[in-house]
């Protein structure tokens, strides 16, 4: 009798929470359909990044949805059969980690745009995703086997649980010491700092939300597992949905902003590249700070102005009046410029 009323909590507390996130997902989703129609789905053929985003959106927001009917389903009382509670713990299970495996892999793509795609990087990389989803594999299949629910689907948490949330989190603080290993110890172009500081800002909230969801689950007491672990799902989903959002929307709405401050600058965002990198900057000399401009212009000596020499801050109208050379074309030389400084989180009109 004791159980039966422990379970009829569980059951009204996971559908409030259930429902109350499928709210705020909904919210968001209705809040950015229009740029994600505008600026996601076009790039669908063509960018891997977007199809991991729409796949992950919409099948996490479908789970949540689907979720509060089971949850009201369970908390109404109506009994369900082992079959399909197995089915569905299944799904449930196949949806978080299809949106952890779609943050790991945005994660991943960032961290080898910024080491230039080095094979090294992109196999060690891989190789942790690798063994992550070995272990969880064989994780899933023991609790499934140890499955077995009350008549509405209730059931008891699996202390086998805490080895997939120790892999992800071990995983992703992977990743996160990679990004910021990169983007503090390289010069990059400042024309690139706004855009890395907005990724790695959105890496680390990814990751904190990441390791807080497993940190829960593995710390539960026992006393307390059974209502926190059914709530902890479906804030999984929640989490893990808004994360992937941030990752993409984050990137392609600062893509849009920089288009429209600066219309006549085009910038590869996909390509990332540091100024100490040899093949694309030559290497030049720390001191050189002083932007030099040769100016040779040919004059009728009639005029009595024949000048050429080097200027830095003056402009040309200072040096000659329009009247006198209309119709004479000054000659600009290739100029040099110095190194750029590291990220500072300005950029430059």
């Amino acid at each position: 009798m004791f159980l039966s009323n422990e379970h009829k909590v569980v059951e009204r507390i996971r559908f409030i929470i259930s429902t109350s996130l499928t709210g705020l997902m909904v919210l968001e989703y209705a809040w950015n359909i229009r740029f994600e129609v505008r600026v996601i789905w076009p790039k669908l053929r063509k960018s891997a990044e977007a199809r991991i985003f729409v796949i992950a959106r919409y099948m996490g927001l479908a789970e949540q949805i689907f979720n509060v009917w089971f949850a009201n389903r369970m908390a109404s009382g109506i009994p369900t059969p082992p079959m399909a509670c197995r089915a569905w713990y299944s799904f449930h299970g196949l949806t978080i980690q299809c949106l952890l495996m779609s943050i790991e892999l945005l994660l991943i793509r960032l961290a080898c745009k910024m080491y230039n795609n080095d094979k090294s990087v992109f196999g060690l990389l891989y190789a942790l995703v690798g063994a992550q989803c070995v272990g969880m594999a064989i994780t899933a299949r023991m609790l499934m086997a140890d499955i077995n629910p009350s008549p509405t689907c209730v059931v008891e948490p699996n202390p086998g649980q805490i080895y997939v949330g120790a892999s992800a989190i071990a995983t992703n603080l992977c990743f996160l010491a990679a990004i910021l290993w990169r983007y503090f110890t390289v010069k990059w172009p400042e024309i690139l700092c706004s855009y890395l500081k907005i990724m790695v800002r959105n890496s680390i909230f990814v990751v904190i939300l990441v390791t807080g969801n497993f940190l829960v689950a593995i710390l539960t007491p026992k006393e307390v597992q059974l209502p926190i672990r059914h709530i902890l799902v479906s804030a999984m989903v929640f989490s893990f949905w808004f994360a992937v959002g941030r990752l993409v929307l984050g990137k392609e709405k600062f893509r849009q902003q920089f288009q429209n401050d600066y219309e006549l600058t085009e910038v590869d965002f996909d390509n990332l590249e540091p100024l100490d990198h040899s093949d694309v900057y030559p290497t030049r000399s720390s001191n050189t700070k002083v932007v030099r401009t040769e100016l040779s212009i040919a004059v009728d000596p009639e005029l009595g102005l024949g000048i050429e020499g080097d200027i830095a801050d003056e402009r040309i109208y200072d040096w000659v009046d329009d009247a006198s050379i209309s119709g004479r074309a000054p000659t600009i030389m290739p100029s040099e410029t110095g190194n750029g400084g590291e990220c500072s989180g300005s950029r430059k009109s």
